[in-house]
């Protein structure tokens, strides 16, 4: 059987909560940074605080600045009301510095174990793989400093495109990038809105990943794509492409 001109030959894959996750919590990773820079709170309530902010961030797809600057300004808007609720309302740029720095160090991140080895089962079917995530300007060296770089031909990171999942134009430009038609792509992430959502979009076909076993749930109840796969680790993924190239046809 000849490969048919739909069938799956890129690979996009989201990072936070697909790839890596923070380790043991966002929270705690939060917490790090601002003791680092001498703020003393409580662990309670920094959790509360995060858990009570707002979704500014992904609210504001774009376009924007695309500038290292920009994204430290944009993060400064989504944690000033955080500090605003821990009770600190003159904030000095270096307690967001500080917050950054934990947030970069490898140690603040959990690699989930079924990675490692579906990127190299996904690479051995002679897939080609690539990163669409919405993630700050120091996304690339963070993967590089995690050893999962160089699995990916192009990272592809909202802060250095101008716009966030599921804007379309973060997902034209991952196609550009990778020189792919929407139709031989798949894209695989943990949000229905943001992968399931924006990839349908301009045609490249979603995989949702349901680490939680929630994530079906969520589709229903917001009108899922049609025959839209769910998988509940990436080990689950390259039966699902496998099978469409089963059923793609000659």
């Amino acid at each position: 059987m000849s490969v048919s001109e739909t069938a799956p030959e890129v690979v996009f894959l989201d990072v936070g909560d697909t790839l890596i996750r923070p380790e043991p919590s966002w929270a705690a990773v939060y917490l790090a940074g601002l003791r680092a820079h001498g703020l003393e709170v409580s662990a309670e309530d920094v959790t509360a605080a995060l858990a009570a902010n707002g979704a500014e961030y992904e609210a504001d797809l774009g376009p924007f600045e695309a500038s290292e600057a920009a994204s430290f300004a944009r993060i400064k808007a989504i944690d000033a009301p955080i500090m605003a609720r821990l009770g600190h309302t003159d904030v000095p740029d270096a307690l967001y510095e500080s917050i950054g720095k934990a947030f970069f160090q490898a140690e603040a991140w959990h690699i989930f174990p079924d990675v490692l080895p579906a990127l190299e089962s996904l690479r051995s079917a002679g897939l080609r793989l690539a990163v669409i995530s919405n993630w700050l300007w120091n996304g690339p060296e963070l993967l590089e400093k995690l050893g999962l770089a160089s699995w990916f031909e192009a990272i592809v990171m909202s802060a250095r495109v101008g716009y966030q999942k599921p804007h379309p134009q973060i997902f034209e430009r991952a196609l550009e990038l990778m020189e792919v038609r929407p139709e031989r792509a798949v894209h695989v992430g943990d949000s229905y809105r943001a992968d399931v959502t924006g990839a349908h979009g301009v045609g490249i076909r979603p995989v949702l990943l349901d680490r939680g076993g929630t994530g079906s749930e969520d589709a229903a109840n917001a009108g899922p794509v049609s025959d839209l796969a769910v998988i509940g680790d990436l080990g689950g993924l390259l039966p699902v492409l496998e099978a469409q190239l089963a059923t793609a046809g000659p």
